[in-house]
């Protein structure tokens, strides 16, 4: 794997993410609660995901740029990767998703809070899923997460890293009714999790499983809106 995170940006990362997925969220919820008829959730997670977006270019923009180079220098192996990383997430998602439904794990929680959403306002939200999320997300949890990781143990970097991804998808509904079946949720997301660190590790690039995260969640909204 050709990017080469360094300690200090290791350090910018976890600090992007105790922004987002701690602090940034309780003051949304606090701010919607006391103004509810002020602004609406969609404008509010959209305004959050443009805060954490700046956040990652200022705490990780060198990085980004060092990695934007890589990806220059081997644009013909980064198509490469996403073709096969596209190609393996279709076979693991089929796979996973006949054990969801063998389990009787509903699903569909994540992507009906984000029909809500789109709802109030469908183009901040298209937006928010597709251009703003897998930069925020791909800088904590494959640059700084996996990345982090990689350089001491590789078969941890995954472990971790997919782990984390799909457990930040759901852990806020388990929190938020008191019950830790909503966290079986997570196995949906193991797939893409699974892909973003392999297209990461072949292309060497943290921008190609950017461009693969903006790919799937334009998919998966062209398909729930």
């Amino acid at each position: 794997m050709a990017d080469n995170i360094k300690k200090s940006e290791i350090w910018g990362a976890a600090i992007l993410f105790g922004l987002h997925s701690m602090l940034f969220p309780a003051l949304i919820g606090i701010i919607y609660i006391r103004f509810p008829d002020f602004v609406s959730n969609a404008q509010l997670n959209f305004v959050y995901y443009c805060t954490s977006t700046v956040l990652a270019f200022v705490l990780l923009g060198k990085f980004l740029r060092r990695s934007f180079d890589t990806l220059c220098d081997n644009l013909f192996g980064a198509v490469i990767a996403l073709g096969l990383g596209w190609m393996l997430y279709m076979v693991l998602n089929v796979a996973v998703t006949y054990l969801v439904l063998a389990l009787g794990i509903d699903t569909e929680v994540n992507n009906d809070m984000l029909i809500e959403m789109a709802g109030e306002d469908r183009g901040k939200i298209v937006a928010l899923c597709v251009f703003l999320s897998p930069i925020v997300e791909e800088c904590i949890f494959r640059a700084g997460l996996f990345g982090g990781i990689y350089r001491k143990n590789r078969i941890a970097a995954y472990a971790i890293s997919i782990a984390a991804f799909s457990l930040y998808h759901v852990w806020q509904y388990a929190a938020a009714y008191g019950d830790l079946s909503y966290l079986l949720i997570g196995i949906a997301y193991i797939p893409a999790s699974f892909v973003l660190c392999w297209v990461y590790e072949r292309s060497g690039s943290v921008w190609v499983s950017i461009f693969f995260h903006m790919a799937y969640n334009f998919y998966a909204v062209s398909v729930m809106m």
